[in-house]
């Protein structure tokens, strides 16, 4: 049971990662420009800021050419779920073990967590002293990267999943991702697409292009999409 918890929890601070900053399974599509795009360091700003003062949030996790390994011997694929700022998860995940897939689910309020056995699907407790800050912390995550990010350039307008958006580029060095990312080890540099919208300065697709840890795949993409921002959402307790 801890082995396996203790999976979880590395799973979820993957999550923390690309929440921290992060787009995935979202459509991109050009928009019509109205003149020079605008600098990004303005747009970088005002998105924190929204962040921070976000309430609630969807989520979507995706990996490409490759996942994220979790102990013991898992590959994350996919990670589903709400949160309710600033210690309330829901998620449903989809791990690789070998070539089975693995569903979970996870629940974190306050210092208590939740996972269901992925044979008897019933819930059981995370591992005592483990909380959802241990796991998740989006609000940091996404001040860790953004705050950090490298070269940014804005290079165009597009609409996400029909949302206007600035679609910025740029680098973050891997070992900024270390506190939300156990797996995240220094030395390496990650390209950051991150689209961010014009009118709402919300963060709403992220990209991390390449590996954060050495023995990834050079052409990892983890994808994250935002959405549902500030809606009504209710996360209890497992019965």
């Amino acid at each position: 049971m801890k082995r396996y918890a203790a999976a979880i929890v590395a799973t979820l601070a993957v999550v923390a990662a690309f929440l921290a900053a992060c787009g995935g399974g979202g459509s991109s599509t050009p928009a019509a420009t109205t003149g020079p795009l605008p600098q990004p360091d303005a747009i970088l700003s005002k998105a924190v800021d929204s962040f921070q003062a976000m309430k609630t949030f969807h989520f979507r996790l995706e990996h490409e050419n490759g996942g994220s390994p979790i102990p013991p011997g898992l590959t994350l694929i996919t990670a589903d779920g709400d949160v309710i700022v600033p210690d309330r998860m829901s998620a449903k995940l989809d791990a690789k073990a070998g070539q089975q897939t693995v569903n979970v689910q996870v629940i974190g309020i306050g210092d208590q967590g939740w996972i269901t056995n992925p044979f008897s699907r019933q819930w059981q407790p995370l591992p005592s002293g483990t909380s959802i800050k241990d796991i998740f912390d989006p609000t940091q995550g996404v001040k860790a990267i953004i705050g950090s990010l490298q070269n940014a350039q804005v290079t165009a307008e597009e609409d996400v999943d029909g949302t206007p958006c600035y679609r910025i580029e740029g680098t973050v060095p891997s070992e900024v991702l270390q506190a939300a990312a156990p797996i995240a080890k220094p030395g390496l540099t990650v390209g950051i697409k991150v689209w961010i919208g014009t009118d709402d300065s919300l963060i709403h697709q992220v990209y991390l292009i390449g590996p954060i840890a050495p023995d990834e795949p050079s052409n990892i993409v983890r994808q994250l999409m935002l959405s549902k921002f500030n809606e009504d959402i209710s996360i209890d307790a497992p019965e």
